[in-house]
C-alpha cells in the first residue's frame, strides 16, 4: 500500500511542475520535453534489458501509445486550461472507467457501481460549471485521460504477465511515444524545460512503481489507491503556490465528490 501511495504523491508532484511550466511554455511542448527526458532514461537503464517478444512489444507499445502519447498529451492541455486540481481530479475517474471495462468483459454491475458513477459525475457536473473550471474542452481532455489511462493499465497488466520488467517495459512505451509525437501534435511555444524535465522524471518514476505495481496487485486495487491523487495536488498547489489554484466551492465540492466517488466502491 505505501508504494501505491507514493506513485499517487509521484503523480501530484509531476502535476505541479506541469503546472509551473505551462506557465512558460506550450502545454504540448511539455509533453515533448516530458516524454523525451523519460525516454532517454529509461533507454539507458534497459542496455542490458532487451527482451524479444512480439506480444510483449505490441502490448507496451499500445500502452505506451495509450498513456505516454495520448493520455499524457491530452492531460498537459487539461492543466493548462482548467487548472491542476480540476483536471487531476476529472482524470481520476480512470477507476470508474477501469471497472466499466470490466463490465464488458462480462463482470456484474452492482449498487456500488452505480453509486460511483452518480457521485462522480455530480462532482464532474460542478466542477464544469460557471463557478467551477467552466472549460468544456479541458474537461473532456481530462476524461480523455482517465479513460485511455485505465485502458492503458489493463495492457500493462497483460504485458507484465508475458514479462514482469517494468524498466524495460516503460522503455518501448516511452521511445515509441515520443517518436510518434511529431506526427499527432504540434507546439506554439517553447519554454519551461526547468518545470517540464523534472515532471518527466517525476512521473517516469512513478509509472515505473506502477508497472511494477501491476506485475503482483490486481488492477482493482492499484487503480483505487492512484486515484487518490488530486487530494496530493490539492495540498501540495497550496503549498507550492501559496494557495489553492482555481479554486471555488464548486471545484472543492466537486474533487471531493470524485474522490469519495471512487473510494466508495471499494469502502462500502
Amino acid at each position: 500500500m505505501i508504494d501505491l501511495i507514493l506513485i499517487a504523491l509521484l503523480f501530484s508532484l509531476h502535476q505541479i511542475f506541469v503546472r509551473k511550466g505551462v506557465e512558460h511554455g506550450d502545454a504540448n511542448y511539455g509533453a515533448l520535453v516530458s516524454l523525451v527526458t523519460t525516454s532517454l532514461v529509461f533507454s539507458l537503464l534497459s542496455v542490458n534489458r532487451i527482451f524479444l517478444s512480439v506480444k510483449f512489444a505490441v502490448l507496451m507499445v499500445v500502452a505506451g501509445i495509450l498513456h505516454f502519447l495520448v493520455a499524457r498529451t491530452a492531460f498537459y492541455n487539461a492543466i493548462s486550461r482548467i487548472g491542476a486540481n480540476s483536471a487531476g481530479s476529472i482524470s481520476a475517474t480512470r477507476m470508474f472507467f477501469a471497472v466499466m471495462f470490466g463490465f464488458v468483459l462480462g463482470e456484474e454491475i452492482g449498487i456500488k457501481v452505480i453509486l460511483m458513477a452518480v457521485l462522480i459525475f455530480a462532482g464532474i457536473y460542478m466542477i464544469s460549471t460557471p463557478e467551477g473550471a467552466g472549460d468544456l474542452k479541458g474537461i473532456v481532455l481530462a476524461l480523455l485521460t482517465g479513460i485511455t489511462t485505465a485502458l492503458s493499465s489493463a495492457v500493462v497488466k497483460a504485458g507484465m504477465k508475458i514479462n514482469p520488467d517494468p524498466v524495460f517495459g516503460s522503455a518501448v512505451g516511452y521511445v515509441t511515444s515520443t517518436v510518434l509525437f511529431p506526427f499527432f501534435f504540434r507546439y506554439r511555444k517553447r519554454g519551461g524545460e526547468k518545470f517540464f524535465i523534472p515532471a518527466g522524471i517525476l512521473v517516469g518514476a512513478g509509472h515505473y512503481l506502477r508497472y511494477r505495481a501491476l506485475i503482483d496487485q490486481p488492477l482493482s486495487v492499484v487503480e483505487p489507491v492512484l486515484s487518490t491523487y488530486p487530494l496530493f495536488t490539492l495540498i501540495l498547489t497550496a503549498l507550492a503556490m501559496g494557495r489553492i489554484e482555481n479554486l471555488s466551492r464548486n471545484i472543492a465540492i466537486g474533487c471531493v465528490l470524485i474522490v469519495l466517488g471512487i473510494q466508495s466502491y471499494y469502502l462500502l
